[in-house]
């Protein structure tokens, strides 16, 4: 599968953070777990992207305490960063799920076909299903095992769960997809072109639906309830040539219009995140409408959509 491949640029980049913060105190833990897990090797890609972010935070002179006991039962958040609000960030890496290796045959040596669409048989492997499934990761990370977890109550504290997506849909998928996981179809309304994008998921009774999103009422993931009440920002990320810097610019932080009044609210939250790019404030489902979307990426969308239709 594409996305589980360690690539060479991804290998280097990796060490060069590791070489970055071999005299950091406080990511000698990260080091440390990386380390333990095995090293540099393709099991271990989620834990060489904490050591990036890590790195990321290094080299905007943040820094943070890693595996903070934030207060619920045994649990820890990967990153508290030493900031005025403090922000909580746990990482999550989106990996290709069963259905998705049950979408993609080998058809040469080198050479992968994939199929993502809906059947009776087999209705997990389309993307609505990886949409959905995608939501239960990033929704674990606030509820697991019938429980609460690493996310306390509000507390002042500002709270992010940056998905690392190059497993989703095996390529990372794109904007559009990711601020369907936020907001749903309400995150689509602000281009016509965008609204042929929506996913559509069957429910029990035999009827369609759009996919409700993790900051959307009436989601019936069983952490969608905590991810309202519980984290400020839902942050997605899909690197592709693995270069300092990489991360902050190609991270797309998305609000939660439950916990911010008005966008002005958002963005000066936003501005306290050590990796903000303040060129691009985030926007929020109800104050985006109207707002032009970058042209290029409604096209990749679009052609990544339609190629299932040919």
């Amino acid at each position: 599968m594409f996305s589980d491949r360690l690539q060479l640029t991804e290998v280097e980049r990796t060490q060069r953070a590791i070489a970055n913060l071999s005299e950091v105190a406080w990511a000698g833990p990260v080091l440390a777990r990386l380390d333990r897990g095995g090293g540099i090797r393709q099991e271990t890609m989620p834990l060489m992207f904490e050591v990036r972010f890590a790195d990321e935070l290094h080299r905007v002179n943040a820094t943070a305490q890693y595996e903070f006991a934030a207060g619920v039962g045994q649990s820890t958040v990967e990153f508290r960063l030493n900031t005025d609000p403090v922000w909580l960030v746990e990482l999550v890496s989106i990996r290709l799920s069963n259905a998705g290796r049950r979408a993609t045959r080998q058809i040469a040596p080198l050479l992968e076909e994939q199929l993502f669409r809906w059947t009776p048989e087999d209705p997990g492997r389309s993307e609505a299903g990886e949409m959905i499934t995608a939501e239960q990761k990033i929704g674990e990370k606030v509820f697991s095992q019938g429980r609460p977890t690493k996310f306390p109550a509000l507390d002042g504290s500002l709270r992010l769960i940056l998905a690392d997506m190059r497993g989703y849909l095996d390529r990372g998928g794109d904007i559009a997809d990711y601020r369907e996981m936020a907001y749903g179809y309400r995150g689509l309304q602000e281009s016509r072109h965008w609204q042929f994008l929506m996913h559509h998921w069957k429910k029990p009774e035999g009827n369609f639906e759009p996919i409700k999103g993790l900051f959307e009422p009436g989601n019936p993931i069983a952490a969608a309830k905590l991810v309202r009440e519980r984290i400020h920002f839902l942050g997605f990320v899909r690197e592709e040539r693995f270069y300092e810097g990489e991360i902050r610019e190609r991270t797309l932080l998305l609000p939660n219009p439950d916990l911010f009044v008005t966008q002005n609210e958002a963005i000066r939250a936003y501005a306290s995140y050590p990796l903000a790019r303040l060129e691009e404030p985030p926007v929020n489902r109800e104050s985006t409408r109207g707002v032009p979307i970058p042209p290029h990426e409604v096209r990749t969308a679009l052609r990544r959509r339609l190629r299932f239709f040919r």
